[in-house]
């Protein structure tokens, strides 16, 4: 009979899942925290992998763990690269599933195009991380249903979205909103879910529903009255005196006020002419004088 070894200090790790069963790809708030203050990453230099598979080998025996399990002394691993430098192989899959797919994708594009260069403590680690995060089962669930996730085929109108997930997985999304008296919307608004998620694309529908419902859109004949004065040529504003009024909300006897020249303005004095001087002396010569206009009551008989 084969006797059965027990380890209290053995680790598994403990992915992080979405409403669908899937791993959820956005970092934790320890990981936002890291990425968002680079302050908080580790600077220092990289250690050599046979000193940090020691450490890990020391640190496994010591809380009672497998060391003879590779995943979980290679879980003990401290990573040498990147933003989380410092953590925890076990940590980064537990807190950032998306950045794990990332370097994958990366290392894949750059062997594929001849261009990784896997030289240096770094690039060793990196590699020892990817082969430590390809041996969970749910990595590689994971990237085979993001390679098979084909493009959803194009809608007519933005409620014909599906609501792709729970007991009501094919309903489209005006369904919820048109059935929202059986409370299904309600309890939808309020999951705490993730950005861009289908819940949360969900969650905005019916928000953006319940706004449109409680502010309705004006009447047709509104629109179509905007549209032409939209369409229609611009008067000039000088030329349209009758849209200056209404535009500036003034009688026309106030903007005939306001048009005036300022009462401030004073007219210079007139000055009289002086006796004894010839006025037609002083004209410049080559003008032509006309005659005056005659008297109207000279012409009557």
């Amino acid at each position: 009979m084969k006797k059965t070894i027990f380890f209290p200090g053995k680790m598994r790790v403990s992915f992080r899942k979405g409403p669908s069963g899937h791993l959820r790809q956005d970092p934790s708030e320890e990981g936002m925290i890291i990425k968002k203050n680079p302050s908080l990453q580790d600077k220092s230099a990289a250690q050599k992998h046979e000193h940090v598979r020691t450490n890990a080998l020391t640190e496994v025996l010591q809380r009672g763990g497998d060391v003879s399990d590779r995943l979980e002394v290679m879980g003990e691993y401290v990573l040498q690269f990147g933003k989380y430098k410092g953590k925890l192989y076990r940590w980064l899959l537990e807190n950032d599933v998306g950045y794990t797919l990332y370097l994958m994708d990366k290392v894949d594009e750059e062997e594929r195009g001849g261009t990784f260069n896997p030289q240096g403590p770094s690039k060793d680690s990196l590699l020892s991380f990817l082969d430590y995060a390809r041996s969970f089962q749910e990595i590689e669930d994971l990237r085979k249903y993001l390679c098979s996730r084909k493009p959803a085929p194009p809608v007519a109108s933005e409620g014909e979205h599906t609501v792709g997930f729970g007991a009501r997985a094919k309903d489209t999304w005006k369904q919820i909103w048109d059935s929202r008296s059986d409370g299904y919307a309600a309890f939808v608004l309020g999951v705490k879910c993730i950005t861009n998620s289908k819940m949360y694309n969900l969650q905005q529908y019916i928000l953006k529903q319940q706004r449109a419902e409680s502010c309705p859109p004006p009447a047709e004949g509104c629109i179509a009255s905007a549209t032409s004065t939209l369409t229609s040529s611009t008067p000039v504003m000088e030329e349209d005196e009758e849209l200056e009024r209404a535009m500036l909300n003034l009688s026309p006897s106030k903007l005939y006020t306001e048009r005036r020249p300022p009462a401030a303005v004073s007219r210079a004095p007139a000055v009289s002419t002086p006796t004894g001087i010839n006025m037609s002396a002083m004209m410049p010569t080559g003008l032509i004088q006309l005659p005056l206009c005659p008297d109207p009551m000279d012409l009557l008989p």
